[in-house]
Formats: structure tokens, C-alpha cells, sequence
């Protein structure tokens, strides 16, 4: 019996060791932050968080009431409210817990796809650690608050992780699900398929399709209908950058024209928003037309998209940079354990520092609400583009460019 103890004991010592130290303490800091978002969670239970507003949204759908009164209130997609109602028949601390952890749990789920699908070969296995201790102090203040951010960057990891393996049914589901909580996720799903138009286009409209029509299983028809109308409705006519400053989006229009003072017409600022979208799916084609190692184009593809979501997205506000946060972990870590140059990883240590001073400061400065301090996180942005511009498109940072074996084949393309 002792030596079948002793075993065991060295068994677990071994398993142990085999995590490596970064392992470890990202697995006992992200444990603790659980149960602490319970502990915080059960004690003030009647807390104002976004949570409240989709509790309301599930209670609303369940009585056939309207969801979309408030331009500040509930502003996802019938589905959404949907998906919320189970939560809404629960108490509401154990309702809000229930949110917390699975929204942390997708987050995490699609931080742990990205990392095992071999688009960032340079992060070892024992170094994954570090991806999850970086993104502590990104992604608290959105889980602290019931934000759907986590939830919803999430899926768009796990989409782009199911890319290398082929497994377009999964990339498609995740888009489409998080198209349903915010809609411009699809962005990611529509430069996806460019890249396999045939085996991923009939998925990915199935999807939108399929999930499109669930809400009309759990409601009358011309209740769910005028839901429906009335969503895309409000998010049509609402332009967030004619709200009053405490509330306008903090994307580049804030950075030029609310702290600049440019004078740029709204039409031109659409223009370009559809411009730089357009970029994006042009570098899409043209990595996909020259076989650029799969790393190179997917992770090119994840930071340029998290990128316009932010900067160039039309609802961009403190808490929305979490959609940039894994890009820029992840390639600060892939720089920093690769050849990378060295004025690319001091750049990328400049993104993130600045984008971990702007979550800081909501919780040390929170009465400090000068234009100048709300231009952290679009500067950050910026560079971070700078970065991913020069990285991507030099084809000799990638060891050869387009003649490195692992490229995407003729089948990847059909």
C-alpha cells in the first residue's frame, strides 16, 4: 500500500512538473478568480451589472414583452434574449453567477483552441501560462461586469482555431453565434470564407439560417417577428457617434474627430469603415492566393479583424478591447519566444502595457474622464495595427514567406 502511495504521489509530482511553473500559476490565479467572482457575485446579488439588463431580457421574452425600449438597454438579437431566459428564472446572484462563469468559460475555451491549433507556433506548451496570466487584468473588468465581450471573442477564437483542422461546421456556429449577440463578429466569418468559399459559405449561411429561426420554437410567430423588426430597426437608426461624450464609442472617430476636431463628414467616416473591412479581405486573398504559412495568414486575419472591431467598429467602448486583448497577448508572447526584431517586441510590450493602464485606470482614476486619457486604448490600437501591418506584409519574417511548407493547400481553398 505504501509503495502504490508513493506512486501515485510521484505520478502527481511528475503530471506536475510536466505543466511547467507558468501552467500552474495560471491555473491556481484563474481558480481563484472563479471563486472570487462568486463569492462577490452571491454577496450582492442585486448588484447593477450588464447581467440585469439580460436577466430583464429573458424575463420580457418569456412574457411576450417588448425588448427593445431603451436605446441603453437590451440591444442583442431575439435569440440572445433567448438564450438569457434561463438565467432570468434563476435567483438573481445565482442567475448572474451562472453568466459569469460561463462567459469566463468561453473565453477561455477559445484562448486554449487558438493555443493548441499551432497558429502561434513560437508559445511553447509550457509557456501557455503566461497567454492566461496576461489576460487577467484585460478581461476582469468585463467578467466583474457581465459584459458579453469575453463570450463573444471567445467564439471568434474558437472559429478562427477550427480553421487549421478543417472543421468549418464549428468555425461556422461560432460565428454565427456570436453574430447574434453583437453582429459585427460576422466580419470574421465573411473573411473566413474567403478563404474557403465552398466549404465553409453553405455552413456558415445554415447557421444564421438555423439560429435566425430557434427563437420562433419558444414564441408565437408575430411576437418573435415584430422582435425581430423592431432589433434591426434600432440597431440600424442608431449612430453612436452623435451620442453626448460620456457615452460616444472611443474608436478612431473619437480619436479625430471628438479629440481632434477633423472635420470629417459622417458618409466619408462609413466609407472608410467599409474601406479598411475591404483591406482586410484583401489581404485575406492575396495570403490565400500565395499559400503564406497558415500561422501568418490566420493570425494575421484574428489581429487585423480584432482591430476593426474596435477602431473601426460601430459600438466600441472601454470594456469592447477585450476583442483586441488575445491578439496582442498572443503575439507578444509568440514575438518575444521567436526572431522576432527587436523594435517589434518593444512595440507590442508598448500595446499592451497601454491597454492594461487604460483598465487601471477605471479602477484607480475613475473620476478621471479627460478626452486625453480616453485616447489610451484607440492609440493602442493603432499601434498595434502599425505592428501587425509591417509583421504581416514583410514576407522575410516568416522564414521564406509563401515557399514555407505548411502554407494552405489547393484543398484548404475549395
Amino acid at each position: 500500500m505504501i509503495a502504490v502511495s508513493e506512486g501515485r504521489s510521484a505520478g502527481l509530482s511528475g503530471r506536475l512538473k510536466s505543466l511547467g511553473a507558468w501552467n500552474i500559476a495560471a491555473l491556481a490565479v484563474w481558480i481563484i478568480i472563479f471563486l472570487g467572482l462568486a463569492v462577490r457575485t452571491l454577496a450582492n446579488p442585486n448588484r447593477a451589472t450588464a447581467f440585469t439588463v439580460y436577466r430583464l431580457a429573458g424575463i420580457h421574452w418569456l412574457h411576450a414583452q417588448h425588448l427593445y425600449g431603451d436605446w441603453r438597454g437590451f440591444v442583442y438579437s431575439p435569440l440572445a434574449a433567448v438564450f438569457f431566459t434561463p438565467f432570468g428564472l434563476l435567483p438573481p446572484g445565482w442567475g448572474n453567477l451562472c453568466w459569469t462563469w460561463f462567459n469566463a468559460a468561453i473565453f477561455l475555451l477559445g484562448i486554449r483552441a487558438l493555443l493548441s491549433s499551432g497558429i502561434y507556433p513560437g508559445i511553447k506548451p509550457q509557456y501557455h501560462g503566461i497567454v492566461y496570466l496576461l489576460l487577467v487584468p484585460l478581461a476582469l473588468g468585463n467578467l466583474d461586469t457581465g459584459q458579453a465581450n469575453p463570450a463573444v471573442i471567445g467564439l471568434v477564437l474558437l472559429a478562427v482555431a477550427a480553421v487549421p483542422g478543417e472543421r468549418w461546421g464549428v468555425a461556422a456556429l461560432c460565428v454565427a453565434a456570436a453574430t447574434y449577440l453583437k453582429i459585427y463578429p460576422l466580419a470574421v466569418g465573411l473573411i473566413l470564407f474567403l478563404m474557403a468559399p465552398r466549404r465553409l459559405g453553405w455552413r456558415l449561411f445554415l447557421a444564421l439560417v438555423v439560429l435566425g429561426i430557434l427563437p420562433f420554437l419558444f414564441q408565437h410567430w408575430s411576437y418573435v417577428s415584430q422582435q425581430y423588426h423592431e432589433w434591426i430597426s434600432t440597431r440600424s437608426t442608431d449612430d453612436r457617434r452623435l451620442y453626448p461624450i460620456k457615452d460616444v464609442p472611443l474608436d478612431l472617430w473619437f480619436l479625430l474627430v471628438r479629440f481632434g476636431h477633423l472635420p470629417i463628414p459622417g458618409f466619408l467616416y462609413s466609407a472608410f469603415q467599409m474601406l479598411s473591412g475591404g483591406a482586410i479581405a484583401l489581404f485575406c486573398l492575396i495570403g490565400t492566393w500565395k499559400a503564406w504559412p497558415k500561422e501568418r495568414l490566420l493570425a494575421g486575419i484574428l489581429a487585423l479583424v480584432s482591430i476593426w472591431m474596435t477602431l473601426c467598429g460601430p459600438a466600441t467602448e472601454l470594456q469592447t478591447y477585450i476583442l483586441l486583448a488575445p491578439a496582442v497577448v498572443l503575439m507578444l508572447i509568440d514575438a518575444l519566444a521567436s526572431s522576432r526584431p527587436l523594435w517589434l517586441r518593444a512595440g507590442l510590450v508598448v500595446v499592451c502595457l497601454l491597454m492594461v493602464l487604460a483598465v487601471a485606470r477605471t479602477s484607480f482614476l475613475p473620476n478621471q474622464k479627460g478626452l486625453w486619457i480616453l485616447t489610451i486604448q484607440p492609440i493602442a490600437a493603432i499601434l498595434f495595427l502599425i505592428c501587425c501591418l509591417v509583421l504581416f506584409l514583410w514576407g522575410s519574417l516568416w522564414h521564406g514567406g509563401r515557399d514555407r511548407p505548411g502554407g494552405l493547400t489547393q484543398g484548404s481553398r475549395a
